[in-house]
């Protein structure tokens, strides 16, 4: 009967917010007991434009990063945090 803590990215949502985007994300922390799930959470995280993209180890959620993160999108959310 041995344990496992498995945390994996189960969601990744692209959101518009005014003229520029934030990327939802949603983690799966679950308990295995001889491969059998006992307990599960999720906890969630908003990548925005202005992210370091060499801190997201996904392949699939950088991927997603640099499509929708454009040069216009990023100017677009430097532009929306200035006038806040």
């Amino acid at each position: 009967m041995a344990l496992v803590k498995k945390t994996f990215i189960d969601k990744a949502e692209t959101v518009k917010i005014y003229d520029h985007y934030n990327i939802q994300i949603r983690e799966c922390n679950q308990i295995l007991e001889s491969g059998v799930e006992i307990s599960s959470s999720f906890s969630r995280y908003v990548l925005t434009p202005d992210h370091d993209v060499s801190t997201i180890s996904d392949p699939v959620v950088k991927a997603q990063f640099n499509a929708v993160m454009t040069s216009d999108v990023k100017a677009n959310y430097t532009k929306f945090l200035a006038e806040q």
